[in-house]
């Protein structure tokens, strides 16, 4: 198996779903998804975005697992949000407000 495949397997038993259900769902054939957990196949990014969405599990881990993103890839976006996966909805929300305040005052004193 591999790193990915175990990652999506964990997570649909975690969420309760069978292999047909999930095709159910997502329309990601059980056949495909067996394949897929046991790294037989690669994953697309189209199929990892239906799996994250359905699982409740963050996409862009999906996609440095499945290769198509590098560490590298996402560094600067990780550095200016650190710690952001601990917040929920109504603490990002405050956040984006206290931002949108910060963008505002720095347009009317650059005028």
């Amino acid at each position: 198996m591999s790193v990915l495949g175990d990652r999506l397997k964990e997570s649909r038993e975690k969420c309760g779903l069978s292999l047909k259900k999930v095709n159910q769902i997502t329309g990601i054939t059980d056949s495909r998804l067996s394949k897929m957990e046991r790294g037989q196949i690669n994953c697309t990014p189209d199929d990892l975005k239906k799996l994250a969405r359905l699982y409740n599990i963050q996409l862009i881990p999906l996609y440095v697992l499945a290769g198509y993103l590098t560490e590298e890839d996402i560094r600067e976006y990780q550095f200016v949000f650190r710690g952001v996966s601990s917040l929920d909805d109504e603490e990002k929300q405050l956040i984006q407000t206290q931002i949108d305040i910060f963008n505002k005052k720095g347009k009317v004193e650059q005028i």
